[in-house]
């Protein structure tokens, strides 16, 4: 009686265990990076942050990739990435917050990470987004990331078009037909390696010189800050 009792009890707690396990499949969230509230911290290593001062709230970052339906186009996808930054309070310090945009990782990391870690950090960054409202070439951030003069030649350059075309059309392209972010690049002039004082609705079409990769960013919302980041590029 004593046996039977022991593998009852044991039937009952194997029950209560399986019941308790989560689905293996979750639907996906919007993430936050680990490095984005650096802060004042010093990043010692891939997943690590070591804490020496205040550290920020980062910005949620939803991504997703679109490999056209159409199987002619289906050649190249596109990855997007749309980052949400929450409400800083006046006076926080810019060099703080996430804003130089990394397509490699799509990541946006702040100055003060990029300046107190190896150079390699900042060589896989690609544009500002967040700071002053401005978009802008890693090249031209050499005032406040300190590793970009005699860097050069590891640093992306990247050029900007302010867009002639709606984002409904955008919208097509990124789910559709990635391709036509450099066909319709190639019908532009107007190239620049920064833009100041975007504003909502704002659309710029980009291309990675080294990369030979085109894109576009939109600006969503300038309260809370809102952007979104398409990148066009083969499938591998």
């Amino acid at each position: 009686m004593k046996s039977i009792n022991q593998l009852i009890a044991c039937s009952f707690l194997v029950a209560t265990l399986c019941a308790c396990e989560e689905p293996s499949i979750t639907t996906q969230q919007p993430t936050t990076a680990t490095n984005q509230s650096d802060g004042g911290s010093v990043r010692a290593g891939l997943g690590t942050i070591v804490s020496n001062g205040p550290s920020l709230p980062g910005p949620t970052i939803i991504k997703q990739t679109y490999v056209p339906t159409n199987s002619f186009f289906a050649d190249h996808q596109c990855r997007t990435w749309r980052i949400t930054w929450p409400a800083y309070p006046v006076g926080t310090n810019p060099d703080l917050i996430p804003t130089m945009f990394s397509v490699a990782d799509g990541t946006p990391y702040s100055f003060n990470f990029l300046n107190n870690t190896q150079a390699a950090n900042t060589f896989k960054t690609t544009f500002n987004l967040y700071h002053n409202a401005k978009l802008a070439s890693v090249y031209d951030m050499g005032e406040e990331v300190d590793h970009v003069f005699g860097n050069v030649n590891e640093l992306e350059q990247v050029w900007f078009n302010k867009s002639k075309y709606s984002i409904a059309s955008v919208e097509t392209w990124v789910k559709g037909r990635p391709q036509l972010f450099e066909l319709k690049w190639e019908q532009t002039v107007d190239s620049h390696t920064e833009f100041e004082n975007y504003k909502k609705d704002d659309l710029y079409l980009f291309k990675l010189v080294k990369q030979k990769r085109y894109g576009g960013v939109r600006i969503v919302s300038m309260n809370p800050r809102i952007i979104e980041v398409y990148l066009a590029e083969p499938v591998k």
